[in-house]
């Protein structure tokens, strides 16, 4: 019985201690909730301890604790603005720590004013942060790329420069391309009286044999104004056709350029059929091409060729046999709708040809390499040398001369419509009086007409525009092509 007294006064005390230990507890957190409460309604005093330097001071006074009850109502208060947890005998805390204020706002967690303001800052900064990243994704807002009306000018007006500046460095690379070294003249050589107020128009031909690449932009601005290039030939050995190797891309420049364009063949045909089969060859070759001058046999000895042999052996003994050859390449390109030419040395047309009757069958282009022609044949075309020097072109060229007369009709040899119009009947009007140069020519505005009607360039006629590229006197050669025959040329002023 004793034993159970007494174990019912050690239960009595446990529970008074326990007792005690509750209302120790809420007595410290009412007064805490009072301190906490003061300490946000009024701000500390401004000569208040931190909370290092009260802590240590109390560290220092604290004595130990004389029971377990003295121990459990022990309680260190702190300096007034100082809210921190109070150590107690049944917390595993060893110092003290800063307490979280509850709030009145249901739901909240309870923080210092200025901690809930910090916090929110952080929110707020990266709520922002992704607002920014998903308006860059979307292209708009939150600082990314925004296309504004602005903008959109700023783009305009720097595509606008752009343009200009590439406009400006190709018209100068363009200046200098076309810029002539020097301009050719008919200096050192005599035409004919008969050419007495006709234009002696500058040319050149060319094959495959001049040297390097023709800057054909300086051979146009240097003065020259048509250019016969060769088409191909046929082996003086063998008698098998050939393409000249640079025929095409010299025509597609040398159209581009602005020069009129021809094309020959170097023949050493033995019969009328072969050279027929040389202008089928080169016929063929300038299919849909752009051929504003004549189709023309070259039609020359070589020196112990197929040709040569066969007059050696007397086969080839009459005019009438070399007549019928050269012939037979014409017509077969005027049946085409193209001009023809024969191309042939002052010896071949007085000594195995009577040039003089040839030239009521066909145009001749006479080669001579003299200050004089020297040839009583009505020739056209005047290949006067070898040795010619020409802007744009590296070595000798031949150059040549081509005579027209002014407002002239030439008749076209070439095939046409028996109903077609001559140009003659068609009236040409220009639309200034006076052309300006630029980039090196001066091109004209003018409009043609027939009884009121407007021809059209490329269906009813060809133009081409020469003596255009010094001040003076230039010329538009028109030639009618399908439903139009005939050709003229007309003059118009140029100034710098």
């Amino acid at each position: 019985m004793a034993e159970n007294n007494q174990d019912a006064k050690q239960t009595s005390k446990k529970d008074a201690k326990r007792d005690a230990k509750i209302e120790a507890k809420r007595r410290r957190l009412a007064e805490q909730r009072a301190g906490r409460l003061s300490a946000d309604a009024e701000p500390a005093a401004a000569d208040s301890p931190t909370f290092r330097e009260w802590y240590d001071a109390e560290k220092q006074a604290k004595q130990p604790l004389g029971s377990e009850n003295q121990a459990a109502d022990r309680e260190i208060t702190p300096p007034i603005g100082a809210a921190k947890r109070p150590v107690t005998s049944d917390s595993a805390n060893r110092e003290w720590r800063p307490v979280i204020p509850e709030t009145a706002a249901a739901g909240e967690t309870g923080a210092p004013a200025a901690h809930r303001a910090g916090a929110e800052e952080a929110g707020s900064r990266k709520a922002s942060r992704k607002d920014r990243k998903a308006g860059k994704k979307r292209g708009t807002g939150g600082g990314g790329f925004r296309v504004t009306p602005g903008f959109i000018l700023r783009c305009i007006i720097a595509l606008a420069a752009l343009i200009l500046i590439i406009y400006i460095v190709l018209r100068v690379a363009n200046y200098n391309d076309s810029k002539p070294d020097f301009m050719v003249t008919d200096e050192g050589f005599y035409h004919a009286e008969r050419f007495d107020g006709a234009v002696p128009v500058f040319g050149i031909d060319v094959s495959e044999h001049q040297k390097g690449d023709i800057n054909w932009k300086k051979v146009k601005s240097c003065g020259i104004d048509f250019v016969f290039i060769r088409a191909g030939y046929r082996a003086a050995d063998d008698g098998t056709l050939h393409e000249d190797k640079n025929f095409r891309d010299n025509l597609k420049k040398a159209n581009k350029a602005g020069l009129m364009t021809g094309a020959y063949f170097y023949s050493q045909a033995l019969t009328p059929g072969e050279a027929k089969e040389e202008a089928e060859f080169v016929l063929d070759m300038v299919k849909g091409k752009d051929i504003s001058m004549p189709i023309a046999i070259d039609y020359e000895i070589y020196k112990d060729g197929r040709l040569d042999k066969k007059i050696q052996a007397g086969d080839l003994y009459a005019a009438s046999l070399y007549h019928d050859i050269v012939l037979g390449f014409t017509s077969t390109v005027e049946d085409a709708g193209y001009e023809s030419a024969v191309y042939a040395s002052r010896d071949m047309l007085t000594n195995y040809m009577q040039a003089d009757l040839l030239d009521d069958m066909a145009t001749i282009w006479l080669a001579r390499y003299d200050s004089d022609a020297g040839l009583d044949a009505n020739y056209m075309f005047w290949q006067c040398t070898e040795n010619g020097k020409v802007s744009g072109i590296d070595g000798d060229v031949d150059r040549d001369f081509w005579y027209i007369q002014p407002e002239k009709v030439y008749e076209t040899r070439a095939k046409h419509k028996k109903k077609a119009v001559s140009v003659r009947d068609c009236r040409i009007s220009f639309n200034e009086s006076k052309t300006e140069i630029h980039s090196f020519r001066a091109m004209p505005s003018y409009d043609i007409t027939y009884e009121e009607n407007g021809l059209k360039e490329g269906r009813d006629y060809i133009a081409s525009v020469i003596r255009n590229t010094q001040a003076g006197t230039g010329y538009v050669i028109i030639r009618g092509i399908n439903n139009y025959k005939d050709w003229i040329m007309y003059p118009f002023t140029v100034e710098e």
